[in-house]
């Protein structure tokens, strides 16, 4: 006997799919919950996790959100890339490249349209 799974076609992992999400439906219907509960479970998703900055530093997250895009958010942004204080622990390197990234984003938003480097 094999230490792995055995791995599914396509159409069996279809099925599998399809019997969890109407055992979760029955499961939720079961529970006396509100129809618009049982049809949020059928309404596809992007399958994306939310972000790291979002599960791990939410208020970084909704202070970011509240100024965005604006020269408030660059300065933040700054301010959380490049630390003024020695005993900060820093960010993990994932979290610190999205910073970066929504750090260029507010900036080219901020420059509008038509003003992009090297154009």
């Amino acid at each position: 006997m094999s230490p792995f799974p055995q791995l599914l076609s396509d159409e069996e992992f279809a099925h599998v799919l399809e019997q969890r999400g109407q055992a979760e439906r029955h499961r939720i219907r079961d529970n006396g919950r509100n129809a618009s509960a049982v049809d949020a479970i059928t309404e596809p998703s992007d399958g994306l996790p939310e972000s790291t900055i979002e599960q791990r530093f939410m208020h970084v997250a909704k202070k970011l959100a509240a100024m965005w895009p604006s020269e408030a958010c660059r300065m933040y942004l700054h301010s959380l890339i490049v630390s003024q204080r020695d005993a900060r622990l820093g960010f993990p390197p994932s979290v610190l490249e999205d910073l970066l990234m929504l750090s260029e984003i507010n900036d080219r938003l901020m420059r509008g349209p038509g003003t992009g480097r090297g154009h």
